[in-house]
């Protein structure tokens, strides 16, 4: 996972290849970041048996991340392409940078 901000918003990108996005789930309470998600066996009809190897992961995964600051859980926005997925997550008010006019006298 990256996690960066600008003076706007705090981005998350994470590699998820292989995660069906219908499974995702990522949820902002307080200054938590939660993602869960799910990795199929392989699909068609393949039993477990036949496998002689298998080292892909398969499963659900959960992700809990710290977030730097507070962020407007109601304009969170996800987006999944090509097993990455990236939320943008908009600053609070309260958390963006104030810029401050110095008047000369």
């Amino acid at each position: 996972m990256n996690l960066y901000e600008d003076k706007d918003a705090v981005y998350l990108e994470a590699l998820a290849p292989g995660v069906d996005p219908a499974t995702l789930d990522i949820s902002v309470v307080g200054n938590t970041l939660s993602i869960t998600g799910e990795k199929r066996r392989v699909a068609g009809d393949i039993r477990p048996e036949a496998f002689h190897r298998s080292e892909r992961a398969t499963g659900k995964c959960v992700r809990h991340m710290q977030l730097p600051v507070a962020v407007d859980e109601h304009k969170v926005h996800a987006a999944y392409k090509d097993g990455l997925l990236m939320v943008t997550l908009p600053k609070a008010v309260k958390a963006k940078p104030k810029q401050i006019a110095v008047q000369v006298g």
